[in-house]
Order: C-alpha cells, then structure tokens, then sequence
C-alpha cells in the first residue's frame, strides 16, 4: 500500500493512501477509494474498515442497506413483487408454501442470524417427513410435500432479494443441499381402457338431451378427442373454432377459478389442433343450441362452454358433475385429465409418433410425453418386440 505524506497550510502532516476495494458485485467494475488520516496507523486501520464495509454490503458502493424487522418481512417483500410475475394457480401454489412451509419455519427469525447450518436442518426436517410420509390415496399429509428442493430455492430466491437490498452480505441458503427424495412406486396413470371408454360413451349417448347433458356430453367428448386440459377447453371462444380447415386455436386458459389467462400452462400450449368432421359437427351442434338457449334468456356469448350467464366458468361445479357421471356410468375415475390420458394412449396404439402427440398435448418438451405416456402403450411395445424378433431372424 503505497502511502502519499501530505503537509497541510497549517503546518499539519496528514497521509493518504489509495485503498483497492475489489471488484463491485452489481457492476463488474474495480472499486477504490482515497483514504485520509493523522497517523500511518489510523490510516491502516481505516483501510481495514472500508474494506470490509465493501465486503458487508455485499461487495458494491451501489446499495442502500434497507431495514426489515424479521426474515417474514423480508420473504413478503419479496412475494408482493413474485405474485406480479406468475398465473393465478401459481399465486395459489406459492402462497400455500409460504403459508404451511417457509413462514412457520423461517418467518420470526432475525434475517442476519440466519445461517447455513439452520438452513440445512430446516431442509432436512422438510426431506425426511416428504421421505417417511404415509400415502392416503396417492395424497400426502399436510406438512410433508415432496417440494421441498423448490423450498429450498425460494428461500435461496428470497435471502438473494436481500442480499441485493443490502440487508445480508452474502447468501447462506447456497450452501445448502437438499437430500435426495426417495424413489417411490411412479404414480399410474388414470386413463379409461378400451371396455370403460366404449361404455363411457355409450352412457353418455343414452343421457336425455337436456341442454345441460348436451353441454357435457360435447366438453367431454371434445376433451377425448382433442386432449386439451381441462382450463383450455373452458377459455375456447368461438373464434377459435375454424369451421372451414377443422382446427381448434388454443391460445389461453381459465384457472380453477374461472378467470382466464391471456396464454396457456407454457410457450407450447399456444398451438392449433387439427379435428375430424365429426368433432366439428359436434361442436357446430352446441354452437347452434347455445345460441337460441341464450337468446331465450336475452343474453349472447362468444364463450364456447359459457356459464349460465355468458361468462366464463370455474371447474369446480362441472368437475363434481363430471365425478357423478363417472359413478353412474359405473367407472372407478375421477377429473378431467382422464380424458387427455386416454386421447395420448389411443394416439400411440393407433401408430402416432411423440412429436406429434407432443405438439397436441401442448408439452414444452417431447422428454415429458415419453415419460408420462409411453407405458400406456402396450400395443406399440408388443410391436416393437415383434420389429426386433424380424430384423434378428434377417441376420440368420
């Protein structure tokens, strides 16, 4: 450390030195500063204190070091602004972890005495009750989700809000690891066989032609033949009907509490479904009937499955018809994703190729259509056995 002696008007010496502070961590550019003192000691040690003020805030000049009383008030700082970014479902997941996970673990904790070890144990706890948990009908007790990595990441998420607010110098939660969750039995995939399909449609053609049957027999039947989810079937407007080239615009979804989102799940999900001429009469159908059974009532919509009064609806009601339905046409099902399950199994055992159930599901990524659906069919699998038993007797 070079050091400049100064003698002043008065008489005075004084020493100052240049003090190399490190590289800012929110510019990228090197950091100096003058220091001035009586004394050569005065000046290492005042040396010593900026350096390390420019570690405890967290290695920038920049920041502005803003108070929270607790780690609650920090982790709802940070949620105000999250909850601007994501979907309503999203909103929902997130809070229900902040309600049930982050805040009764973390929440009265003074955000600076928060350390890795602590951290580590909280995760710990977390992974070993998700590890030992009973199943009740594939359903998990209170207290013992299996996300407890994702937890783990929005804690990391949180603390490196503060970090940036200048509250905490650096990140503890980095340097945790989450243990592995153990492997369970994959969860089977709910789809109805050849046998409980055929006598779920035949049961659906025997209902009487009530306007609210025709109005599930059409979303159902739609839902079988196109694979679409549940929310994108309920945003449908009529414009994204196209009569003349029998294709279907999925362009957004309605959450689980009727309110439409502007794009579906993912980037993916914004795509067209081609449909056979029997869809579109089916469709063309309702449309028609809709249309005087709302006029009756002085009322119009551009909504394909509307509610009574034109607006969109919430799942809710029409997921416990849809469970009575099942129970009376005596299939041991429930929800709609049943129906998107049997449309991919039927695509593959008719011969389609992933890319293109891919594309019809709405997957970001062809990896998860393999993974969910590939065990549904048994056909191509017997077949593939059958390929490699013809291409090895060639070789003979």
């Amino acid at each position: 450390m070079k050091i400049n002696e100064i003698t002043k008007k008065d008489g005075t010496v004084v020493y100052r030195t240049a003090v190399y502070l490190g590289v800012d961590s929110l510019t990228g550019k090197k950091v100096k500063t003058y220091i001035t003192a009586k004394t050569k000691k005065a000046l290492k040690t005042l040396s010593d204190l900026k350096i390390a003020e420019f570690e405890k805030n967290g290695k920038t000049v920049l920041r502005e070091k803003v108070e929270f009383g607790n780690f609650e008030a920090l982790a709802m700082a940070w949620l105000d602004d999250y909850l601007l970014t994501v979907k309503t479902n999203s909103q929902a997941m997130m809070r229900s972890y902040f309600k049930l996970y982050i805040i009764p673990a973390l929440g009265d904790y003074k955000v600076e005495k928060i350390t890795a070890p602590l951290l580590q144990s909280i995760v710990n706890n977390w992974a070993k009750k998700a590890n030992t948990a009973s199943l009740n009908k594939g359903r998990r007790p209170t207290g013992s989700c299996r996300d407890y990595k994702l937890l783990l990441n929005t804690i990391k998420r949180i603390l490196d809000y503060g970090f940036q607010l200048g509250v905490i110098s650096s990140n503890p939660a980095r340097m945790v690891i989450a243990p592995r969750l153990k492997t369970r039995a994959q969860k089977k995939i709910k789809n109805l066989d050849d046998k409980q399909l055929k006598k779920f449609l035949t049961y659906l053609d025997n209902l009487e032609q009530t306007d609210k049957n025709i109005f599930s027999i059409t979303l159902y039947k739609l839902l079988l033949d196109t694979g679409l989810r549940i929310g994108e079937a309920l945003a449908l407007n009529w414009s994204d009907i196209d009569y003349d080239s029998n294709i279907i615009h999925v362009n957004k979804t309605v959450d689980r509490a009727g309110k439409v989102q502007d794009s579906p799940k993912s980037e993916s999900g914004i795509r067209d479904i081609s449909v056979s001429n029997r869809t579109m009469l089916m469709l063309k159908q309702w449309q028609n009937r809709q249309r005087v059974l709302y006029r009756k009532q002085g009322l119009s919509t551009e909504i394909v499955f509307a509610s009574s009064v034109g607006g969109y609806r919430a799942r809710t009601n029409i997921a416990k018809e849809l469970n009575a339905h099942y129970k009376n046409a005596g299939i041991d099902l429930t929800g709609f994703h049943a129906f998107r399950h049997t449309h991919a199994s039927l695509l593959l055992n008719a011969g389609a190729d992933y890319k293109e159930i891919q594309h019809r599901l709405g997957h970001a990524k062809i990896g998860m259509t393999i993974d969910t659906y590939s065990h549904l069919a048994p056909d191509k699998a017997k077949e593939t056995a059958s390929i490699y038993e013809t291409a090895l007797e060639k070789l003979s």
